[in-house]
């Protein structure tokens, strides 16, 4: 099945994708130690509910009735994009120290959304299998995101930014982008002392 949804239906799905900015900001506002333990909670019950929607007909009509203007096609045979993007928080937030899980996640969450947005709307130059002007509206709000929230040199948001983008232009389906560019982000964030 083709990975295709009108633009409005992609308008509401990065809507709900932009919402997804609250781990950041509660993980902000109620600190690694009280968060954890529910962004792991969220990241295990996703999955678990997109395996059950596959063999409970119910479930799964619930799921359609609730999310099918935002679900692609391919996810209705695997995991949501909820899915992994709560796996891709989990992972990050264990895994990373306060400050670097923020960053990383508002990444995932604005970045991936504005490259979506962009790119289907105005995309007219194809790189790879994304758009050229879907590209740099992921490098620039990536670069924004670290440019006002990170203490790091602007050599170092250049090359987190430049790291980034290049980790959601190549995506491949089998890791989903949701998953990868936080915790990518957040090791080269890491790496270079941020």
């Amino acid at each position: 099945m083709p990975d295709i949804l009108a633009y409005r239906q992609e308008v509401y799905r990065k809507l709900v994708h932009i919402s997804s900015s609250t781990i950041p900001l509660f993980l902000w506002y109620f600190g690694k130690d009280m968060m954890l333990k529910w962004v792991i909670l969220v990241s295990i019950l996703f999955p678990l509910l997109d395996y059950l929607r596959k063999y409970f007909p119910r479930i799964q009509q619930l799921y359609h009735n609730l999310f099918g203007i935002i679900t692609r096609p391919n996810e209705y045979e695997g995991l949501s994009g909820a899915s992994w993007v709560f796996m891709g928080a989990g992972v990050t937030v264990y895994l990373f120290n306060e400050k670097i899980a923020i960053i990383a996640l508002l990444i995932m969450s604005l970045s991936d959304s504005s490259a979506a947005l962009i790119g289907i709307k105005y995309g007219t130059t194809r790189l790879f299998n994304k758009s050229l002007e879907g590209t740099l509206a992921f490098f620039i709000t990536t670069y924004m995101i670290l440019y006002f929230l990170s203490p790091a040199s602007l050599m170092l948001i250049l090359i987190v930014a430049i790291f980034a983008t290049v980790i959601e232009l190549f995506s491949i389906p089998t890791i989903n982008d949701n998953f990868l560019i936080p915790i990518a982000s957040a090791f080269i964030m890491t790496l270079g002392g941020i």
